[in-house]
């Protein structure tokens, strides 16, 4: 069964999607018929923060599919297990962005196992978001279709109700500014490490950051997430914000 009580309040408006279809054939049919991630507690883990204390939101795509991996935070796992390939490029990016203490980095795996949790992001403020919550064992994509519908609601919700940075990877995720009030989108593409200081600052812009998506740098050189420094800008756009940076 799909467990409702650990959403925050701020989420209310929202929860009647999921006693509509196809997320009532999921919950009443699906999910009791196979072996799925993550755990039944943690499919709605990302609820828990309120509303209001958003101030990034990354999207991912379906949690990991393989045994133990998936915690509820996109791109990020238990911290017993090894790296996976996207992640292991985000905190690549990171180092390139000088964002990472190098005096604590040795290997992938040594490093703070807690890190690749991204708890700290989360505790932080930022909204780690699958567009799919749950997945079949072993078959990525599997529940793609029931969760569109709820995500895009989720999307438009955020962007109406609490506009803030978004850091969107790929494709896929480009695609879900269409839910979003079209007069609310600050699109950050033209700014660089130079003039993103110069970026304008209103409240009620949704910035959005597009690149490629983590994964495409392991079977391409220059996929286009490398270099895209949405981590230093993010924290950029927070502070001429007024709000406190991510510690990432």
């Amino acid at each position: 069964m799909i467990l409702k009580d650990i959403f925050h309040k701020s989420w209310y408006p929202i929860l009647a999607t999921l006693n509509q279809e196809p997320l009532l054939t999921l919950n009443t049919t699906v999910l009791s018929n196979c072996l799925y991630y993550p755990p039944k507690a943690s499919i709605f883990r990302v609820f828990r923060m309120p509303l209001e204390e958003i101030k990034v939101v990354i999207l991912g795509q379906d949690p990991y599919h393989g045994p133990g991996q998936a915690n509820g935070l996109c791109f990020a796992v238990n911290e017993n297990i090894s790296f996976p390939p996207s992640l292991k490029v985000i905190y690549k990016e990171l180092e390139q962005e000088n964002l990472i203490n190098q005096k604590l980095t040795h290997t992938l795996n040594e490093y703070a196992p807690k890190w690749r949790t991204l708890k700290h992001w989360e505790e932080q403020g930022v909204f780690l978001l699958n567009t799919t919550l749950t997945v079949q064992s072993g078959m990525a994509g599997s529940h793609l279709h029931y969760w569109e519908n709820f995500t895009k609601n989720v999307i438009n919700f955020i962007s109406m109700h609490h506009p803030c940075i978004w850091l969107l990877w790929g494709t896929k995720a480009h695609a879900f500014t269409a839910n979003m009030p079209p007069k609310s989108i600050f699109n950050v593409d033209k700014y660089n490490s130079e003039t993103i200081q110069q970026i304008p600052i209103n409240g009620d812009y949704n910035y959005i950051l597009k690149a490629a998506h983590p994964a495409a740098e392991c079977y391409r050189n220059n996929a286009g997430f490398y270099g895209c420094n949405h981590f230093l800008f993010a924290n950029t756009v927070l502070s001429k914000l007024g709000k406190t940076k991510i510690n990432w």
